[in-house]
């Protein structure tokens, strides 16, 4: 399944679900659809549906509107699967885009890229560290990609697979840089906690990780231009000594069988590490084992009180990064917690009252990637 959205002066277009359009001439029926597609030429609006009827009966449709176009760039969203037409169990991934046309006095037009991680343990990602900072990236002239990769909802989520879904991603726009208005020597990779890893990842293993021959690409084309990540997860084995420092850990869990809290996470570093969580797997996945110079510009951020992603797991990462000589940034605030993505009114779920400390970090990773991309 997918869809594309594209609008421009006063159209609005929204599509969820199931929803009653009298567009098709078939009254105001309920209509739950494959796809609807947008497409604007000039001022012509071009509709195509792809329903079903309560009955049962597929509709097809295509309607044309005249619209009142802006004088600037309209926007185009679209949502695609990452890995072929459709996603599939072996391949889940799916990424969204959310660019702008060029104005109509730059027709050749390039904009720089990012591709956006959001965080969620891998068994989830969070929406709030999605489309609105996709959106403050786009408003800052950038084209925006919304990478969905695999989690432990959706397919095998053990090492390398995710980073395998950011290579692919990267490569992807690099190959669709016309049709997209990239340009392709400016592609940023920006991660939240569990994708501030899968960043991370990506960044210092471009050319030594198994992640280009995955994508069935050239190293060349998975390696970020530059890197922000946002209270990255890094080092998983100093996360789990920070946990089982609590003697708690060894108490059992309600409604699991009889395991420990131990045992479950023992359990969910396997899942998200592909193996034996051994000290040398654990080591050997760790970003900051392999730090470089071959590494992009990067730029991080995290807080003093986060004991989700602690900060004390950042900065190794920070040390090699500054003895190998890579081009990096690094800020860390008072108070804020976890999870904080922009820590403005549309991200901040609760504490907002501490989080508005970190509000800052997008406008210094701005400025980090206008000198860096």
């Amino acid at each position: 399944m997918w869809r594309t959205r594209s609008f421009a002066g006063n159209v609005s277009c929204v599509f969820t679900g199931s929803v009653s359009v009298s567009i098709l001439r078939c009254s105001t029926t309920a209509l739950s659809w494959d796809y609807v597609i947008y497409q604007l030429k000039g001022n012509l609006l071009r509709i195509r549906f792809d329903a079903v009827r309560p009955s049962g009966v597929r509709l097809k449709a295509i309607h044309n509107v005249r619209t009142n176009r802006a004088k600037g760039a309209y926007m185009i969203v679209e949502s695609h699967a990452l890995w072929g037409e459709e996603p599939t169990e072996e391949y889940p991934a799916t990424f969204t885009y959310m660019g702008a046309e060029p104005l109509p006095g730059k027709p050749n037009g390039r904009r720089p890229a990012v591709i956006i991680c959001g965080g969620g343990a891998f068994t989830h990602i969070a929406p709030h560290e999605q489309d609105p900072v996709a959106f403050a990236f786009l408003d800052h002239g950038y084209q925006a990609f919304v990478l969905n990769y695999v989690t432990s909802g959706t397919g095998d989520v053990s090492f390398p697979h995710p980073q395998a879904d950011l290579a692919k991603m990267v490569a992807t726009v690099r190959a669709n840089a016309d049709e997209w208005h990239v340009d392709p020597k400016r592609v940023c990779v920006v991660g939240f906690s569990a994708g501030g890893m899968i960043c991370a990842s990506l960044a210092t293993q471009w050319k030594t990780g198994p992640f280009a021959a995955l994508a069935g690409a050239r190293p060349d084309d998975i390696r970020p231009d530059a890197v922000v990540l946002g209270y990255p997860l890094l080092d998983f084995a100093y996360v789990r000594d920070m946990q089982t420092r609590d003697p708690r850990i060894d108490l059992r869990v309600p409604k699991t069988g009889g395991k420990t809290g131990r045992d479950l996470l023992n359990d969910y570093l396997s899942m998200v590490t592909g193996g034996e969580a051994t000290e040398e797997h654990l080591a050997d996945i760790c970003p900051t084992t392999h730090v470089s110079r071959q590494m992009p510009p990067t730029f991080v951020w995290g807080v003093s009180d986060d004991k989700t992603a602690p900060i004390a797991q950042v900065y190794p990462f920070a040390q090699r990064m500054a003895e190998e000589g890579v081009a990096c940034e690094m800020h860390v605030f008072d108070q804020g917690g976890h999870g904080l993505s922009l820590g403005n009114a549309n991200t901040a779920v609760d504490n907002e009252d501490k989080q508005v400390a970190v509000r800052p970090w997008i406008r210094l990773a701005f400025r980090f990637l206008e000198r860096h991309l």
